[in-house]
């Protein structure tokens, strides 16, 4: 039976790194899964996806904090407040920032998971792979950081 239009995730990727956006793209796409991406790169195109969030409403943001410009942890919080279903986003701050006090920040504001960029593609796929199948309705705290050492 083929897949509805329904069940297509749609996951949004802001991250002003356009290889960092590319590989996360591809990554998602390697799980074979229906997926509408959007790929945002500047504090305007974030913002602009902000104002529409009701027309479309992610399934998932990958929100790197450190855009230029961007209060990115407030960003969070401007999801979170922008539909009445913004809890249903799960939002996951993508970052090279693995300091303890950003990562605790985050879930402050409203993060889901806090995922610091993988240094290789294989990572990555793993990185994609436990974003999108885990079970959200289950998983425990411990499970909300990736961060490979």
């Amino acid at each position: 039976m083929p897949e509805s239009q329904n069940s297509k995730k749609i996951i949004c990727i802001a991250d002003h790194d356009e290889d960092d956006r590319m590989l996360l793209h591809e990554a998602l796409l390697t799980l074979d899964q229906p997926f509408e991406i959007l790929e945002i790169g500047s504090k305007n195109q974030l913002a602009d996806r902000l104002s529409r969030l009701s027309e479309i409403l992610p399934d998932f943001i990958f929100l790197n904090t450190s855009m230029p410009g961007v209060e990115g942890f407030q960003y969070i919080e401007a999801i979170r407040k922008e539909v009445e279903s913004g809890m249903k986003i799960k939002i996951i701050i993508y970052s090279t920032d693995n300091e303890r006090s950003s990562i605790e920040k985050a879930f402050e504001h409203g993060a889901d998971f806090y995922a610091v960029k993988p240094s290789n593609y294989r990572d990555l796929k793993n990185l994609a792979r436990n974003i999108i199948e885990m079970n959200w309705e289950t998983f425990d705290e411990g499970s909300r950081i990736f961060h490979i050492l």
